[in-house]
């Protein structure tokens, strides 16, 4: 083969991995599609309004506990450094955590929560 033969044909052997490669990139777009789908399956519909609120409730939860921590709450381990400097080893916040019963309530004010086997 010729140097142009040799050319043309990698030419052509570039341009069928291009339209390779784009096929490529659409048959994983639409397995991401699929996958995200599959996903969803019987998953129950929320608007996003609804989800908005919820997350801005759990929010408010979450800050109240925060801000009313005890440091009785808190186990604290303190440690020197080689520099003599007193330094934070270990914080536990174990003791620390919002109740079933708050988050219950959040839900509870949001939906209409029903018992597995009630079908109305």
């Amino acid at each position: 083969m010729n140097k142009e033969n040799l050319q043309t044909k990698v030419q052509a052997l570039q341009n069928n991995l291009q339209v390779k490669h784009d096929e490529l990139t659409v048959v994983q777009e639409q397995l991401n599609v699929a996958r995200n789908e599959l996903a969803n399956v019987g998953k129950p519909k929320i608007q996003s309004k609804v989800v908005d609120d919820l997350v801005e409730s759990l929010q408010e939860v979450f800050a109240d506990v925060l801000n009313n921590v005890s440091t009785h709450d808190i186990d604290v381990e303190f440690g020197m450094d080689y520099g003599n400097q007193v330094v934070l080893e270990h914080i536990d916040f174990n003791n620390v955590g919002i109740s079933e019963s708050d988050i219950y309530d959040i839900l509870q004010d949001m939906f209409n929560i029903v018992e597995d086997d009630d079908n109305s």
